[in-house]
């Protein structure tokens, strides 16, 4: 009886001593926020395609903006082009641009953010700022 306590006693610090197991994410958290420049949010969606040497973008992703935002997990390959399209809400393009993973591991790349600013008169790209966090 005595080793069978012992044995369950063990069982129970190994359980609350070990180490919670951490969930593993796959691809990168790509994030993209546009605002006016009086501050409100852009409506819209945006949309993240691979670029084919011969004809469209094969689509990815299209996700609407909340409050400006949207972020996706999504699995990037390497030595690739991918653009990403910004559409208001009345159905004007706001910009697309390119972005590639020809320089880069895309497993080491966790997040890339992209803040936006247009002009809220002419809908023109005011700034922009770009943030990524690798792990290496």
């Amino acid at each position: 009886m005595r080793k069978l306590f012992l044995l369950a006693a063990t069982f129970a610090i190994a359980a609350f001593c070990s180490p919670l197991a951490q969930s593993q994410t796959t691809g990168t958290n790509l994030v993209i926020q546009a605002r006016w420049n009086t501050g409100s949010a852009v409506p819209g969606t945006v949309t993240l395609g691979q670029a084919n040497a011969t004809g469209p973008d094969t689509v990815l992703v299209t996700k609407s903006l909340s409050r400006g935002a949207a972020s996706f997990q999504i699995s990037l390959a390497a030595a690739s082009v991918y653009d990403v399209t910004l559409i208001d809400s009345s159905g004007t393009q706001l910009v697309k641009f390119p972005f590639t993973t020809a320089l880069i591991d895309p497993a080491n790349l966790e997040q890339a953010g992209i803040t936006l600013v247009f002009n809220s008169t002419s809908k023109n790209l005011k700034s922009a700022s770009v943030n990524v966090a690798l792990n290496f």
